[in-house]
């Protein structure tokens, strides 16, 4: 994110350095009969050539001591003050060059409807660009940004008309410092924050240098941000590190690195893996995803195979474009596509909803309230993107507002602003969003896994399907120094949730939030290893009451089962079948028998071979849990299988 504002400012210096220059030489004659103030400009523009502000406004002034009607060194100074970020003070000498003379320059009501609107002064705005409109033998180009900005104006005022609620809150001084804080990427439990700092730091040289490094922040009991630390040397180098996203289990941290030796080109993408509480391995994702330009701002889906960032690579719609690629099943990704909101600007700082849903992003292509807008767009099932959304006023400023982020709730956003109030350059800041501006919420599981016997934690890969489609919706992995997990869980549908490790017995749960309100879940998962009369409940087999046919959603365990016995051929199991104590001994005998039966049945229809595997009716003699609920019913009728050998 940093780095693209800082190549579009550089791209903006040379711009103006080139028209300085070029009004150098054309201005052979001043408009002042002042031999000394036309030396003290020229020196004034040296000076500012090379970057040297203050030297250039002190020639400045001493040139207007020299002859207070020098309009070429009011103009002067209104750029330097435009280029500068300070469009008051730019609107200030801009308007004396036009008092002066008022016919000649049309850039000067040009810039001074440029900065009046980065301060919304509208009605100012179009005044000074109409008068701009009424000099002949201004370019197209010119007169197309002017059209722009007039159509910006008209945005503006509806946006203005209709504020959003906005209660911004600063992180605090734990987060925040006196230099510049962008970027922010959070755990799905929102308990822990990475951000980028930029500061000066000294170099091992000796001299003074600007450096981007990652930190990291623990939320505290007391709602506050724990001081903040550095990420470490595995992961910060003595380059610059940008923009980063943590993926949705906490896992895999994706980050923007600059100028690294060995890389593709000025900023490319990495990977770093999380192992107990240290970041290690950190990978240059390579070709496709890095190009010889600037690839940076990484989001990546809950999905476990989705990730967006952004690139000013050649192809592209505009300047900045956000791209998306894929990961597959062999570890490659594919070749980056553009996303289709894409403008003829900078469009920049993607962010993908855990729900996969929603998409925010900030834009200079569109017309909105400042200099870069947020934005969102909603993807649909199949996969298309609506028309984008601005997120409105007071939120979007005049300004350049970009890398926001929204927790899993889909009600909070964190971004990066400048605003007044701060502890440094910029800040962090979360505010709660306007109801109509919420992502779908999602929520997550988190726990431990670990072995049953040995109580030793474990690596172990999830997976959340859809009972009703069966697609796979998300993918994670545990931490395999603590076995600690946190997987996103969709709540708008019923899921299969799984969890499987090699040599061990595969986990099974069912999430299913119609209804009901949906919360985190907190659980360990004790797995098994594959050993003779080790069982697993199948908690996602389903069958009409009193039936035994199987429904339609009971494939996706089912297959799981299959391919499970696939890959543990030596493998022999017993189908169970089990129910609650309602009804006979003699009708629930022959019920459980039946739906075992049709698991079996399954199973042979599948390609596992009948010599492994037996099936058997329990009826309700081993309960799980008590009959005198319904809940405690609604366990015990169930089906499980259990393993019966390990050499077969």
């Amino acid at each position: 994110m940093f780095q693209a504002d800082c190549m579009k400012k550089l791209v903006t210096l040379i711009a103006l350095l080139i028209v300085i220059v070029s009004c150098k030489a054309q201005k052979v004659d001043f408009k002042t009969d002042s031999r000394k103030a036309k030396k003290l400009l020229e020196e004034a523009i040296s000076y500012y050539n090379l970057r040297y502000f203050d030297q250039a406004f002190a020639k400045v002034d001493e040139a207007l001591a020299e002859d207070s009607l020098f309009v070429d060194a009011y103009m002067l100074k209104g750029e330097m003050y435009m280029e500068l970020s300070a469009p008051d003070s730019a609107i200030v000498f801009l308007k004396k060059a036009i008092q002066i003379t008022p016919n000649e320059f049309p850039s000067n009501y040009y810039n001074i409807g440029k900065a009046s609107l980065s301060l919304n002064q509208l009605e100012e705005t179009k005044n000074y660009l109409n008068k701009f409109l009424e000099f002949p033998d201004n370019r197209q180009e010119s007169i197309r940004q002017v059209e722009d900005m007039l159509a910006a104006v008209e945005v503006r005022k509806k946006l203005m008309a209709n504020p959003k609620p906005f209660d911004p809150i600063n992180l605090g001084g734990g987060v925040n410092s006196g230099f510049y804080e962008h970027s922010p990427t959070i755990t799905t439990d929102e308990q822990t924050l990475y951000f980028t700092r930029k500061e000066r730091k000294i170099h091992p040289g000796g001299f003074e240098m600007e450096d981007e490094d990652f930190y990291i922040s623990y939320l505290q009991t007391d709602g506050n941000w724990s001081q903040a630390k550095n990420l470490g040397k595995r992961v910060n180098s003595e380059f610059n590190e940008g923009a980063s996203c943590i993926s949705a289990d906490g896992r895999y941290l994706f980050f923007t690195s600059c100028d690294k030796p060995g890389s593709f080109g000025s900023c490319d993408l990495f990977l770093a893996r999380k192992q107990g509480d240290s970041w290690v391995n950190p990978i240059n994702l390579g070709s496709p995803i890095n190009s010889h330009w600037w690839e940076s701002q990484p989001s990546f889906s809950a999905d476990g195979r989705t990730l967006y960032f952004a690139s000013n690579r050649k192809g592209g719609k505009g300047k900045t474009d956000i791209y998306v690629t894929k990961i597959g099943d062999n570890g490659q990704w594919s070749e980056p596509k553009l996303v289709p909101i894409n403008t003829k600007g900078n469009d920049q700082s993607p962010f993908i909803h855990p729900n996969g849903k929603r998409f925010y992003f900030s834009s200079d292509g569109l017309p909105g309230m400042g200099l870069s807008d947020l934005y969102y767009v909603d993807i649909d099932a199949q996969g298309n993107w609506g028309e984008p959304v601005n997120l409105g006023y007071p939120i979007n400023t005049g300004g350049s507002e970009v890398s926001l982020i929204v927790t899993a709730s889909g009600k909070t956003a964190y971004y990066s602003s400048d605003m007044d109030g701060g502890f440094g350059r910029w800040d962090l800041y979360k505010f709660e969003l306007p109801e109509e501006d919420r992502a779908e919420a999602v929520v997550y599981a988190k726990g431990k896994v670990y072995d049953s016997e040995t109580k030793q934690p474990l690596s172990a890969h999830f997976e959340i399907l859809s009972v009703e489609t069966g697609e796979k919706l998300i993918e994670a992995t545990s931490d395999p120094v603590t076995g600690e997990f946190i997987v996103v869980v969709p709540t708008e549908d019923e899921y299969a949730f799984n969890a499987s490790s090699k040599g061990y017995l595969f986990f099974s749960e069912n999430f299913n939030f119609k209804g009901e309100k949906a919360e985190a879940r907190f659980f360990d998962i004790p797995l098994d290893q594959i050993k003779a009369g080790k069982s697993v409940v199948l908690k996602n087999v389903f069958f009409e009451t009193s039936k035994f046919e199987l429904k339609s959603t009971s494939k996706v365990e089912l297959n799981k089962l299959v391919s499970f016995l696939s890959q543990n051929t030596s493998v022999s199991i017993e189908i169970g079948g089990h129910t609650d104590n309602v009804g006979s001994n003699e009708s629930n005998q022959q019920l459980s028998e039946n739906r075992a039966k049709s698991v079996y049945d399954y199973l042979v229809n599948h390609g596992v071979s009948a010599e492994r595997l037996t099936y058997k009716g329990y009826s309700s003699s081993m309960p799980i849990a008590s009959n005198d609920t319904e809940a405690g019913r609604a366990k015990n009728r169930r089906t499980e299988f259990k393993v019966l050998s390990t050499n077969h």
